[in-house]
C-alpha cells in the first residue's frame, strides 16, 4: 500500500520568507543609519574646518594690526631704527584656546632693493655695485644682474631680452617696471624660483629709490655695501653696532675702520620706512600664514601696502 506524501504547510514557507525580509530590512536600516552618521560627521568636520579657517584668518589679520601698532609706537621713540628695538624681537609661539600665534617683523631696508637697479639717478652706480656683490656671494652670474636691471627698468630703449620672454613657456612679457614683491622675480630672466629663499635673506622689492639701513643690514649686505669690511673687521663692526647703533651717517663715518671709506652716502641711512610682518596663526588643525608690507612715513601712522594670506 502506497504511503501518501504531504506537502510542507504553506505558512512555514511564508514565515521563512518574512524572516529573511526582516533581516534584509534590518541590514538596510543599519546601512542607512551608518550612512547618515558618516554624512553628519563629515558635515560637522567641514563646519569645524571652516570655523577654524575663519578664526585663524582673523587672528592673522589681528597680528598684522599688532605689528602696525608696534611700529607706530617705535616711531615715537626717535628716527633711528636698529635691531635693539622691540619690533626686532620675534613674537614667540603663544598658545591660545585651540591654537596658537607667532610672528616677527623684518626691516626690509636692511636688504638690497632690486628695484633700485631700474633707477636712472646718479646713485644707480653704487646700487649696481652693491647688488652685484650680493649676487656674487650667492653664486649668481653677472648676466643675472643685467637681466634683473633690464626687467625693472622703465627705459623704453631696454628691449634686448624681449625674444627670451616671448620664447618662454608659457610666453610672458618683461615687467619693465618696479616689482611689488620679491616672489615676482621668479618670472624674471636669470632668476629661478628655487633661488628665492636664499635671495630673500639679502634682497627685497620696494618702491625705488630706498636707502640701506646700516643698523639692520645682515653681514652679507654690509660687506657688499662697505667694500673692505670683511672677516674679523666685519664681526667687530657688527658687535659694535649691537652695543651702540649708529645714530647718523656722521656717526657711522667716525666709527668705521680707518681703511674703509663710505660709498655714495645718499644710498645709506640709519632709519627705515618699510617693514615685513610675517604671522603664523593656528586654530585646530588649520594653519594660516599672513605676510604684509607695512609702510611707515614720518609723521603718519603705518599703513599696509600689500598683504598676502595663505
Amino acid at each position: 500500500m502506497r504511503r501518501r506524501l504531504h506537502a510542507r504547510p504553506p505558512h512555514r514557507a511564508t514565515r521563512g520568507a518574512a524572516l529573511v525580509l526582516a533581516m534584509l530590512l534590518a541590514a538596510l536600516a543599519a546601512a542607512v543609519v551608518v550612512g547618515l552618521a558618516t554624512g553628519q560627521e563629515r558635515w560637522r568636520a567641514g563646519v569645524e574646518q571652516r570655523r577654524d579657517q575663519v578664526q585663524a584668518t582673523a587672528l592673522a589679520q589681528a597680528a598684522v594690526q599688532w605689528a602696525r601698532q608696534v611700529l607706530a609706537e617705535d616711531a615715537q621713540a626717535g628716527p633711528v631704527d636698529s635691531l635693539n628695538e622691540p619690533w626686532a624681537f620675534p613674537l614667540p609661539r603663544v598658545p591660545l584656546d585651540n591654537g596658537s600665534i607667532e610672528g616677527r617683523i623684518v626691516d626690509l631696508q636692511g636688504l638690497v632693493n632690486l628695484n633700485n637697479l631700474g633707477s636712472r639717478e646718479s646713485t644707480a652706480i653704487d646700487e649696481r655695485r652693491r647688488i652685484a656683490a650680493v649676487f656674487a656671494s650667492l653664486g649668481l652670474p653677472a648676466a643675472t644682474l643685467d637681466a634683473v636691471s633690464a626687467a625693472v627698468a622703465t627705459d623704453p630703449d631696454v628691449r634686448n631680452d624681449d625674444a627670451w620672454y616671448a620664447a618662454a613657456r608659457p610666453p610672458r612679457m618683461a615687467p619693465r617696471r618696479p616689482l611689488t614683491r620679491l616672489a615676482e622675480f621668479a618670472d624674471v630672466r636669470g632668476i629661478d624660483a628655487a633661488q628665492l629663499p636664499a635671495l630673500a635673506a639679502v634682497a627685497t622689492a620696494l618702491p625705488p629709490v630706498t636707502t640701506l639701513n646700516v643698523n639692520t643690514a645682515p653681514p652679507a649686505v654690509l660687506a657688499a655695501a662697505l667694500p673692505g669690511l670683511e672677516g674679523e673687521r666685519l664681526d667687530a663692526f657688527i658687535a659694535q653696532r649691537t652695543r651702540r647703533p649708529f645714530t647718523s651717517l656722521a656717526d657711522l663715518r667716525a666709527r668705521l675702520p680707518p681703511s674703509i671709506t663710505l660709498p655714495d652716502e645718499r644710498t645709506l641711512g640709519v632709519a627705515s620706512g618699510y617693514f615685513l610682518a610675517t604671522v603664523i596663526a593656528r586654530q585646530g588643525a588649520t594653519e594660516v600664514r599672513a605676510r604684509a608690507l607695512i609702510r611707515r612715513d614720518v609723521g603718519k601712522p603705518p599703513v599696509v601696502a600689500w598683504q598676502v594670506i595663505e
